[in-house]
C-alpha cells in the first residue's frame, strides 16, 4: 500500500506540473516550510522544496505566469516556451518523490513522468488555443482560474488520500489523451503561424513564389489519379485549415495545398496531410461567399453560405495579406465565371445583352 501511495503522489505531481509547475512547487514548498505537512519520513527528498530560495524563485515565476496566463495569445506563447520546461520539472518532482533508487529506474520514471506532464501540458496548451479563437477575453481568465483551482484541489487531495488523487489523475489523463491528437494539431498550426510572422518581420517572403509553388510528386500523383488525368494547376498555395463547418473532407488544423485549375474554374482541389498521410478533397465554389479577414497571426480566407450553415476558414501566415487578397479575387472570378447566365440575358458575338433588346 505504501508503494502504491508513493507512485500515486509521483503521478499527481507529474500531472499537476503540466497545468502549473510553479504553483505546484510554490504551494508544496510553502506547506513543507511552514510545517503544514511532514514529508521528512515519507518523502525526505521533497524537503528541498521547502528551501526559502526555491519558494522565492517559484513565487516570482508564478506571478509571471499568473498574469500572462490570463491574456489572450500571451498565454499560448507562454505555453509554447514551457513545452520543455514543464515535462522536465514534472519528471524531477516525480524522481524526488520516489527518493533514492537505481539509476536505470530513475531514467524510466523520468521518461514516464515527463510524458505524463507533457500530456497534461498539451491538453492545457491546446485548450487555450481553442479559447483564444473565441472573441471574448473572459474565457481566458476563467480557464486560468479553473486550472489554478485544480492544482490547489489536487495537492490537497494528494495530502489526504493519495490513492484517490492518483485515480483522479488517471481519469484526467485518459480524457486528455483522447483529445491530444486534435490539440497537437492545433499547437502545430499555432507554432507555424507564429514562426512565419516572426520570419516575415525579419525577411519578407516572396509571395509570388509562395503562391505558385510547385506541387510535390505525391500531390500530383494523388490528384491526377482522382481526376483520371494529369493536372495542370493555374496556381496553388499552402494553407492551414481552420474551421470547417459542414465541409466534408476538410480536417481542421491540418496543413495542405489549395490548387486551382484553369479548365475547371468552379472547383478547387485540396491536398492535405494528417499523421504523415496524404488526403485530398474537392471544393465547389458554387453558392459560396468569399472574403478575407485579417487576424493577429494569420490572414484568413473565409468561404461561407448566406444561410450560415457552412463555413470554411483557410489560413495564411500573417504578413501575406496581398497574397490572401489575390487568392480571394481569383476565387471570386472563378466562381462568377462558372455561374450560369441569367435567363433574361444572352450572349451575342461575345457581348452580354438584354433579351428584350434582341426581341
Amino acid at each position: 500500500m505504501e508503494v502504491l501511495e508513493t507512485l500515486a503522489v509521483a503521478l499527481g505531481f507529474a500531472t499537476l506540473a503540466g497545468l502549473n509547475l510553479y504553483l505546484v512547487v510554490l504551494l508544496t514548498g510553502t506547506a513543507i516550510n511552514q510545517g503544514w505537512v511532514d514529508v521528512s519520513a515519507t518523502y525526505p527528498d521533497l524537503m528541498v522544496l521547502g528551501d526559502p530560495a526555491v519558494i522565492a524563485a517559484a513565487g516570482v515565476f508564478f506571478c509571471l505566469e499568473f498574469f500572462s496566463d490570463k491574456i489572450p495569445w500571451v498565454d499560448s506563447l507562454w505555453d509554447t516556451v514551457h513545452t520543455l520546461i514543464r515535462p522536465v520539472g514534472g519528471g524531477l518532482l516525480a524522481i524526488q518523490t520516489l527518493g533514492p533508487t537505481e539509476p536505470g529506474f530513475e531514467v524510466i520514471i523520468a521518461m514516464l513522468a515527463g510524458g505524463t506532464t507533457l500530456v497534461a501540458h498539451s491538453f492545457k496548451a491546446g485548450t487555450r488555443l481553442a479559447i483564444n479563437a473565441s472573441p471574448e477575453p473572459v474565457s481566458n481568465v476563467a480557464a486560468s482560474v479553473t486550472e489554478d483551482m485544480a492544482v490547489v484541489g489536487g495537492l490537497a487531495l494528494m495530502s489526504m488520500n493519495p490513492l484517490l488523487a492518483g485515480a483522479a489523475c488517471l481519469l484526467f489523463l485518459g480524457f486528455a489523451l483522447f483529445l491530444t491528437p486534435k490539440l497537437l494539431r492545433r499547437i502545430k498550426g499555432f507554432v507555424w503561424l507564429v514562426w512565419n510572422k516572426v520570419f516575415a518581420i525579419v525577411n519578407r517572403p516572396d509571395e509570388e513564389k509562395l503562391l505558385y509553388a510547385n506541387l510535390t510528386s505525391t500531390e500530383v500523383q494523388k490528384i491526377s489519379s482522382r481526376l483520371g488525368k494529369k493536372i495542370d494547376p493555374a496556381w496553388s498555395a499552402k494553407v492551414l485549415v481552420g474551421k470547417a463547418k459542414r465541409f466534408s473532407g476538410f480536417i481542421p488544423m491540418t496543413f495542405g495545398r489549395l490548387i486551382a485549375q484553369a479548365e475547371r474554374p468552379e472547383t478547387l482541389q485540396f491536398v492535405g496531410s494528417r499523421f504523415w498521410r496524404t488526403y485530398d478533397t474537392e471544393l465547389s465554389l458554387e453558392g459560396l461567399e468569399i472574403t478575407q479577414e485579417p487576424r493577429l497571426f494569420s490572414e484568413d480566407i473565409v468561404l461561407y453560405d448566406l444561410e450560415g450553415t457552412r463555413k470554411l476558414i483557410l489560413r495564411l501566415p500573417s504578413g501575406h495579406r496581398a497574397m490572401a487578397n489575390r487568392i480571394v479575387e481569383s476565387l471570386i472570378s472563378q466562381r462568377d465565371a462558372a455561374m450560369p447566365m441569367p435567363s433574361d440575358r444572352i450572349m451575342i458575338a461575345g457581348a452580354e445583352v438584354d433579351a428584350d433588346v434582341v426581341a
